[in-house]
């Protein structure tokens, strides 16, 4: 799949590159993030945009820095994953960097990615699945329209041994 680049008002959606080191480092050091995404033990700012490249050239699993459009500043990331053109879905996940939070990056990001999902991909349903005590990550999934559709026991991994429930929204191609 080649990148693309996508345009959604204020904010810009484009590949991650390898100019993103520094902006990729602090993500991964900043708590909020890892609290609900946490990094694999042997991730890297490298080896985390390295992944971002694979990811695009194999089609598994798109994913764009979410800037200032004019200025191209990096407010947060936003990627579909686990692309199954046979099902016609995908899942998406998001974060933002906490200077950028309550700017609606998220949200913008969401719905330029789930129109660009079920447009350009042609995907039929997109899902998405956060902790169910992620207050702020529910209120991005229904405001950009994906449905809550039940609780996930056990689905994601928690602090030291522990499991979290999760939320699945989704959105399929119909949906208004």
């Amino acid at each position: 799949m080649e990148p693309v680049e996508i345009a959604a008002g204020r904010f810009q959606l484009r590949p991650w590159n390898k100019h993103d080191v520094d902006v990729v480092g602090k993500a991964l050091a900043d708590p909020e993030i890892g609290r609900w995404a946490p990094p694999s033990a042997d991730e890297d700012a490298p080896s985390w945009l390295a992944r971002r490249e694979q990811r695009w050239a194999t089609g598994w699993g798109p994913s764009f820095a979410v800037t200032d459009a004019v200025t191209g500043e990096v407010f947060g990331h936003i990627a579909l994953k686990h692309v199954d053109p046979q099902l016609r879905s995908a899942e998406i996940g998001y974060w933002t960097l906490p200077d950028a939070r309550g700017l609606g990056v998220a949200r913008h990001g969401l719905g330029a990615v789930t129109r660009w999902a079920f447009g350009a991909l042609d995907l039929h349903r997109v899902e998405l699945r956060h902790s169910v005590v992620n207050e702020a990550s529910c209120a991005v999934a229904r405001a950009g329209g994906y449905a809550l559709e039940g609780v996930m026991r056990g689905y994601l991994p928690g602090p030291e041994t522990g499991f979290l429930d999760a939320h699945l929204h989704a959105r399929i191609a119909s949906d208004a």
